[in-house]
């Protein structure tokens, strides 16, 4: 730990963000003026570890992802892997695409020379 960091409880500095003449209103105004900024607080610090906690499963998400790509056998093998999610801030979509361009031209060819002798065949009938 630095020397700067202070341990245990620690007394929260309300002075700071309360508006200006809050020490003009009544006491129940007073309350009800630091009712609402603990609210608020609260809510903002919700949020934001609401956004962490997102960000990390995004995170975990895309590393086993890429983990499963990696470990495809990639001779001879075409693959596509789409995935979708989201994080603190926003949504991500994110599709690969890879594999052994060898194989695609022959499986092409036989595709090619199929239709071509389906075509014949139809013509010479």
């Amino acid at each position: 730990m630095s020397e700067n960091e202070q341990r245990g409880l620690q007394r929260l500095d309300l002075d700071s963000k309360l508006p200006a003449g809050f020490h003009d209103l009544s006491e129940e105004e007073q309350r009800a003026v630091v009712k609402r900024l603990q609210d608020q607080d609260i809510e903002i610090r919700g949020e934001m570890l609401r956004k962490v906690g997102k960000s990390k499963i995004a995170e975990h998400d895309l590393a086993v992802g890429i983990d499963a790509v990696q470990r495809l056998d990639h001779e001879r093998k075409i693959y596509s892997k789409k995935m979708k999610g989201e994080t603190g801030s926003g949504t991500y979509d994110l599709q690969i695409r890879g594999g052994d361009t060898k194989f695609i031209v022959p499986v092409l060819v036989v595709i090619g020379v199929i239709i071509l002798g389906i075509i014949l065949i139809m013509a010479l009938k």
